[in-house]
């Protein structure tokens, strides 16, 4: 019953992420991609595939199974090779694999756009809070609750089960990101960006609801066992 019900959002860790200072465009427009394999990455190898050519875009991928441990790993790996293959070998991408997520919180600010032509119905994507937080420009689709996480600010790609579609979308859009970011001054808009998720997802505003829900809880148990 919705009356029994509580929906709270989730926050990032501030302690471990540096803030992005410097907006100016250096060549190569540095993308990066920090999600699971599953979550659209084949689409954005194919568009990555697409603009091979451009040596002003490169894309660094950072995507394992290892990050539900090794058993998870074993059983599911094999699934992502061919696409770990790929990225590998074309030559606009770096597959870095996996990065433990302190360490990839030190150079996300390195970025200038997070891209994330996500295929998966997303409830309460961190990485893309993340990286939104951090001051990149983010590329994804309108799927799951991505817009609700996102709000306003990224360059959006209407979702599509079309894949061949959604990588043209996705070509489109980085393409577009790429002129955008060299030829406008985005430093107001990313910074107040990053006071956006400052203000309200950081885990010290977060974790107040959270506290308030779980001594609720709480006080509701004890009060029952006490009629």
């Amino acid at each position: 019953p919705c009356d029994k019900c509580c929906v709270i959002k989730n926050g990032i860790d501030y302690d471990e992420l540096i803030i992005k200072k410097d907006f100016k465009y250096k060549k190569p427009f540095k993308l990066i991609y920090m999600s699971t394999p599953w979550r659209g990455l084949d689409v954005l190898l194919e568009s990555m595939k697409n603009i091979e050519d451009n040596k002003e875009i490169q894309l660094d991928v950072y995507s394992s199974t290892i990050i539900y441990g090794e058993g998870f790993k074993r059983e599911n790996d094999n699934l992502y090779t061919t696409m770990y293959d790929k990225a590998k070998k074309l030559k606009n991408v770096n597959y870095r694999g996996y990065m433990s997520h302190q360490n990839l919180m030190k150079i996300l600010h390195k970025y200038d756009a997070c891209v994330h032509p996500s295929t998966w119905q997303e409830t309460f994507c961190i990485s893309a809070m993340e990286a939104l937080a951090a001051g990149l420009m983010h590329i994804t689709t309108n799927y799951g609750a991505l817009f609700e996480t996102c709000a306003e600010f990224p360059v959006y790609m209407n979702y599509t089960d079309n894949k061949d579609k959604l990588v043209d979308l996705t070509t489109a859009a980085i393409l577009q990101s790429h002129e955008i970011y060299k030829s406008v001054d985005l430093s107001n808009s990313l910074k107040f960006q990053q006071e956006y998720y400052k203000r309200f997802y950081d885990w010290n505003h977060i974790g107040n609801s959270w506290s308030r829900f779980l001594r609720g809880a709480i006080n509701e148990r004890k009060n029952k066992k006490n009629k």
